[in-house]
C-alpha cells in the first residue's frame, strides 16, 4: 500500500488548536490541568494523555514579536530510533508505514524517549503505564479516513494523502513562497511533511535531526543482550514499584498509629 504522509503548511497555520483538540477527542484523551508560564502554548509539553500539541515559538524583531506556529507530534520516522532501541521489540512499523507502540508489550522502560530527535514520546498512565505518542491515527487512516488533526484544521494547513503527491505539492508551495520542504529526506524520510518558511529551527525543529551513536550500538552491536537488558529493566521497575507500595504502606500504618 502506497505511503501516507500529513502536510503542514505552517503559513497557513493560526495556532487556533483545533487539531489539538481533535487529538484529544478522537483518542478520548483525558485533558491536563495547566498553568499559565507566560506563553500561550498550552499545554507546554507532550504527556502520555498529549500525543500532539501546537508550539508557539516567539522571536522578537525589533519592538515586535513574531510567533513561528507549529503542530508537532510524532514524525513516523523511515529510521526510527525508537523502534532500534526498543528492547522488547514493542514498537513496530504499520502495513501504512506509520510507527506503532503496543502497550501491552512495552515495559515504560523509557529508552524511546533518549533515542528521538524529535523528543516526542512520553512514559506515563493511561490505561497502563508505557509510552504514549500518536498514532497517525491508524484506526481511521487504515479506513480510508484522513487523520484527525488534518479533518479539524480550518485553514488547511494540516493535510493528509498520498506521499509522492504531497512531497510534490510542498516542493511546489515552497518554491512560491521562497520557503523550504523539511521531512523529505530527514531520517530516510518522515510521516509528516513541512512546508516552512524559514529555517527549521525556528520552529522547533532541529535543523539535522539525527539517531544517536549509541541507538546503532545498542541495536546492532548488543542485540544478543537486548532481551537480557529487558529483563534487567523489568525486574528494575517491579523492585521499584514494590518499593514504592511499602513506602506508602508503612506511611498510612505511621498515620494510624499516631491518630
Amino acid at each position: 500500500m502506497a505511503s501516507k504522509v500529513r502536510m503542514i503548511d505552517v503559513t497557513k497555520c493560526m495556532g487556533c488548536k483545533g487539531c489539538q483538540v481533535a487529538c484529544k477527542q478522537w483518542n478520548q484523551l483525558p485533558a491536563t490541568q495547566t498553568t499559565f508560564t507566560g506563553s500561550y502554548e498550552n499545554p507546554a509539553d507532550f504527556a502520555a494523555e498529549t500525543w500532539g500539541r501546537v508550539k508557539f515559538n516567539e522571536y522578537e524583531q525589533g519592538n515586535d514579536i513574531k510567533w513561528y506556529f507549529n503542530f508537532s507530534s510524532c514524525m513516523h520516522c523511515t529510521e526510527a530510533g525508537c523502534m532500534d532501541v526498543c528492547p522488547v521489540n514493542a514498537i513496530h512499523r504499520t502495513s501504512l508505514h506509520t510507527v506503532k507502540v503496543d502497550q501491552e508489550t512495552c515495559i515504560a522502560c523509557g529508552l524511546c524517549i533518549t533515542a528521538c530527535p524529535f523528543d516526542v514520546p512520553r512514559v506515563g498512565e493511561l490505561t497502563k503505564n508505557a509510552m504514549w505518542k500518536c498514532t497517525s491515527c491508524f484506526d481511521r487512516i487504515s479506513n480510508g479516513m484522513e487523520t484527525a488533526c488534518a479533518t479539524a484544521c480550518c485553514t488547511g494547513a494540516i493535510t493528509f494523502g498520498d506521499k509522492d503527491a504531497k512531497i510534490a505539492e510542498a516542493e511546489e508551495r515552497a518554491a512560491a513562497i521562497g520557503g523550504q520542504v523539511y521531512g523529505k529526506d530527514e531520517l530516510g524520510g518522515l510521516g509528516v511533511i513541512y512546508v516552512l518558511a524559514d529555517s527549521p529551527d525556528k520552529y522547533g525543529l532541529p535543523v539535522n535531526p539525527e539517531i544517536a551513536l549509541s541507538t546503532y550500538i545498542w541495536n546492532v552491536a548488543l542485540q544478543p543482550v537486548k532481551l537480557l537488558a529487558a529483563v534487567g529493566i523489568t525486574f528494575g521497575l517491579m523492585n521499584s514499584m514494590v518499593g514504592k507500595i511499602s513506602a506508602k504502606t508503612e506511611k498510612e500504618e505511621s498515620k494510624k498509629e499516631t491518630a
